[in-house]
C-alpha cells in the first residue's frame, strides 16, 4: 500500500507507521528499509513504532503469557495455540499510541471529538470479512485495495474499476 501511495495511485499518506515486534525476519527488515528509501523520494516518512521484543518478552518467565502464537499439545493430546496476544500488544496497541502522538494528543490527554486521523488497512476483497472500524473515536479506518477492487494479497491484482480509487 506504500508503494501505492507513493506512486498517487491510492490518496498520499502523512505518514507510514511500521509496527515493528523486534524479532522480524530479516527479509522484512530488507524490505522495509527499502520501501523507507521509495516513500522518502515521494515525500513519506516511515516511522518505527514497537511496544517492544516479541522474543525476548515470549522468554521472559514473568511476562504475563505468551504473546506470540506457539503451537502446543492439549492435554487431550490434540494440537492447539497457546493463548497469546501479539496483534493486540505488539501492532495495533502501539499504532493507536503512534496516532494519538501524531495527532497531539498523547495518552492520557483526551482526543477532543471530531479529531481524527484516518488509517489505511491493507485489506483484499478475499479478506472482505476482516474490514472493521477501528474501535476508537479518533482512528478511522480506510480500505484502499478495497477501492480499487483487489482480489488479493498483492497489488498487482486490481480489477477494472482502478478509476474508482480517491485522489
Amino acid at each position: 500500500m506504500l508503494l501505492l501511495a507513493c506512486e498517487g495511485v491510492i490518496p498520499r499518506f502523512d505518514v507510514a507507521l511500521f509496527a515493528d515486534t523486534g524479532w522480524e525476519p530479516r527479509a522484512v527488515y530488507a524490505n522495509l528499509d527499502r520501501l523507507q528509501a521509495h516513500a522518502e523520494r515521494a515525500g513519506i516518512p516511515v516511522r518505527r513504532v514497537s511496544a517492544g521484543n516479541i522474543r525476548i518478552d515470549a522468554l521472559n518467565p514473568n511476562h504475563r503469557f505468551v504473546s506470540m502464537p506457539l503451537h502446543a499439545l492439549n492435554p487431550d493430546g490434540s494440537r492447539g495455540l497457546a493463548r497469546r496476544q501479539c496483534t493486540s500488544e505488539y501492532k495495533i496497541t502501539p499504532l493507536k499510541k503512534a496516532a494519538r502522538e501524531l495527532l497531539g494528543y498523547p495518552h492520557p490527554r483526551r482526543v477532543p471529538p471530531g479529531i481524527y486521523a484516518e488509517q489505511a488497512i491493507g485489506i483484499s476483497t478475499e479478506e472482505i470479512g476482516r474490514a472493521k472500524d477501528s474501535g476508537v473515536r479518533f482512528l478511522r479506518n480506510t480500505f484502499p485495495l478495497l477501492d480499487l477492487g483487489s482480489t488479493g494479497p498483492d497489488a498487482s491484482s486490481f480489477s477494472k474499476n482502478e478509476g474508482s480509487a480517491r485522489r
